[in-house]
């Protein structure tokens, strides 16, 4: 089993074309098993939201990503805002001085691993957010950035 957890800068990655699209997309695409955040769902919303107000897409396409969005979440591996994860988030922040929405992905990854009690070459954190790659391969979790995967690389499968 292999199984990615998504922050938001990789997550988004599904509904707007940029660099690292083609390698989120084929992850849906192939079924791998994904994880995240409650707050990754929160975020990716309120980019699309950001991009409806200032004109980058349309509401009806905002309806559109939005349910895709859920669509999308209702296969996750779901992380909630648990103690767990806000102690873990804590102490990530105090520790490794991430930003509070980093400390909370890189929390629910580590959480989330211990949890299903998944082996190291199992899951893999995908980010394409510098300083929470870093902090992320500190915390001993292999790291992905598909924004530097080659175009038509697949990801990891089961």
């Amino acid at each position: 089993m292999m199984l990615c957890y998504l922050d938001s800068s990789a997550w988004v990655k599904r509904y707007f074309r940029e660099l690292g699209s083609a390698w989120i997309n084929q992850g849906f695409a192939h079924g791998i098993l994904l994880g995240g955040s409650t707050l990754g769902l929160v975020e990716v919303t309120a980019t699309c939201a950001r991009k409806r107000t200032a004109g980058a897409i349309d509401a009806v396409r905002f309806q559109q990503i939005e349910a895709d969005l859920l669509d999308d979440w209702s296969g996750f591996f779901q992380m909630e805002l648990t103690p767990d994860v806000v102690e873990r988030s804590l102490e990530l922040a105090r520790t490794m001085a991430l930003r509070g929405a980093d400390s909370v992905h890189l929390a629910s990854a580590v959480v989330l691993r211990e949890k299903l009690a998944i082996e190291a070459k199992e899951f893999t954190f995908v980010t394409s957010d510098l300083e929470l790659k870093a902090a992320a391969l500190k915390a001993g979790l292999a790291v992905l950035d598909p924004q530097e995967q080659a175009e038509g690389s697949a990801p990891p499968t089961a």
